[in-house]
């Protein structure tokens, strides 16, 4: 099946409370990481056993290939230090780890970004030529070969052919997370991703 990223919108201040916690930061971001794990998945759950999900959107195996188009940056082997400048960083990759072990590994690991860190992120994907950058950096694609970049799909899908550029994979995931963006900084919402 390979890597995914999951992304949540939520409330600000619902997080807010969940990261208050009278024990100190760690064990707020210990709250917050355990409710969004328990997080209601059928209506009839008690939402105030968990932290509410405003929107959720995945993405294809395309995650570390938007990082790469977006950043103009490989990702490491040492997923702990994101790579490229922000707010570019922050679609993918950046944001404060939600980590049960107090680790920073960015992969399988929830990571949270603030309102503030949104907003900036959907400034920078609106001002982006999607189809100019993908012009300029499909050569640096595919020179990196970022995760399943040859190999979105099950063969005799429409997005089998090709690799990410050519079968459109990449411009259909670039255009989600866009638009999942701009609601959340439209709500003024945090966002929590995970790739996994």
């Amino acid at each position: 099946m390979g890597f995914w990223m999951w992304l949540t919108r939520h409330d600000q201040e619902q997080v807010l409370a969940l990261l208050d916690h009278p024990d100190g930061v760690r064990a707020g971001r210990d709250r917050l990481l355990q409710a969004w794990w328990d997080m209601p998945d059928e209506p009839e759950q008690d939402p105030s056993a968990a932290l509410q999900v405003l929107e959720e959107v995945w993405t294809a195996r395309t995650w570390d290939a938007l990082h790469v188009l977006l950043t103009g940056c490989e990702n490491t082997d040492d997923d702990m230090v994101p790579t490229g400048e922000a707010p570019a960083r922050d679609v993918v990759m950046g944001g404060l780890v939600l980590s049960p072990d107090g680790g920073a590994a960015r992969l399988k690991t929830p990571l949270l970004l603030t309102p503030d860190e949104v907003r900036a992120v959907h400034a920078h994907l609106q001002a982006v030529d999607r189809d100019a950058l993908i012009r300029e950096r499909h050569p640096l694609l595919r020179e990196v070969g970022p995760y399943s970049f040859g190999t979105t799909a099950e063969p005799g899908r429409p997005d089998a052919e090709g690799d990410m550029v050519q079968n459109g994979s990449l411009a259909r995931d670039f255009d989600l997370l866009r638009d999942f963006y701009a609601r959340a900084a439209a709500g003024g919402d945090t966002v929590i991703k995970n790739i996994m």
